[in-house]
């Protein structure tokens, strides 16, 4: 079951925002969570570097920018104006203040010194946030043109991976989506000079064992009647996660970012990253730490 009281959409009013708007509206009606629209205006802010929150100042801004509130009802809809020195730090530390469960925003924007530039924000966002975020790029559907549609879901066998499956089963009963599997299996090869000559494991066996305990694993989905398919393949992870999205057609991908925590920021996987950043789709990067929208326990019913 989905948690989710709070979500935050970012808009800067360009094309690729409001396509994240309708994606943050989608899943405010649906999961009956309320809905915060933030612009960010970037400017010094005092020398302790708090967040200003101004109900008014750009109230314009937000509307012309088509946020709109849809069909939420008042009391599940804020706008607001943030400043902060930074875009990505204003979003972050409003995620902290308003204890937001969810981030919805698009990957590219307008530019300017007073306009939310999204891209290297999105990742930054995506990075730092304590929760799950859903990034939406340029040339992505609407949730409500939707008729069908397939969730592509990397699994890498990693400790982490049910908290991912258990998010990518909720969102894919939530939009109505089939479900894709994949796992990518990477074959190292080391150079003559490391002076090591044992055979690689032969790729075949390797794909057929996880072709097994992947299709073990996918049972927990089909209990909760999802179409689950299984696609395992040899390669780079980000490029074969990219290719299978643009062979189906993916209208989502749910992925893991793996990091490590520090003192002032959390690094993303590369493989996140790239995907991040190359998407046909929405994406939602899941941490293997922080805020969950599910119980970790939900894997296992059913």
């Amino acid at each position: 079951m989905v948690h989710v009281d709070r979500i935050l959409f970012p808009t800067d009013g360009s094309a690729c925002a409001d396509r994240a708007r309708r994606h943050a509206q989608y899943l405010a009606d649906h999961l009956d969570a309320a809905l915060h629209v933030i612009q960010v205006e970037t400017r010094t802010v005092d020398r302790d570097g708090v967040l200003a929150v101004q109900e008014a100042e750009v109230q314009a801004d937000l509307h012309e920018g088509g946020a709109g509130k849809g069909a939420l009802p008042a009391a599940r809809y804020r706008e607001r104006a943030v400043v902060h020195s930074t875009a990505a730090g204003g979003i972050l530390n409003y995620v902290v203040q308003y204890d937001v469960d969810l981030v919805v925003m698009g990957t590219h924007g307008h530019r300017g010194v007073r306009r939310l530039v999204l891209g290297s924000v999105a990742e930054e966002v995506v990075r730092k946030a304590p929760c799950p975020v859903v990034t939406v790029g340029r040339g992505t559907t609407a949730p409500e043109e939707w008729e069908e549609g397939t969730m592509v879901v990397p699994v890498d066998f990693s400790e982490h991976r049910f908290r991912v499956m258990a998010h990518a089963r909720e969102l894919a009963l939530l939009y109505g989506m089939d479900l894709l599997l994949l796992h990518v299996v990477e074959v190292p090869s080391l150079p003559d000079a490391y002076g090591v000559h044992r055979s690689p494991p032969d790729p075949g066996v390797l794909a057929d064992r996880a072709d097994e305990v992947l299709d073990a694993e996918a049972d927990s989905l089909r209990t909760k009647g999802l179409d689950v398919t299984l696609d395992v393949r040899g390669g780079h992870p980000a490029a074969e996660i990219l290719d299978v999205a643009d062979e189906t057609g993916a209208t989502f991908i749910t992925i893991a970012t793996h990091g490590r925590t520090g003192l002032e920021r959390v690094l993303m996987g590369s493989v996140a990253e790239k995907v991040l950043r190359q998407a046909p789709c929405p994406v939602c990067a899941v941490k293997s730490f922080g805020r969950s929208l599910v119980e970790d326990e939900d894997w296992t019913d059913g």
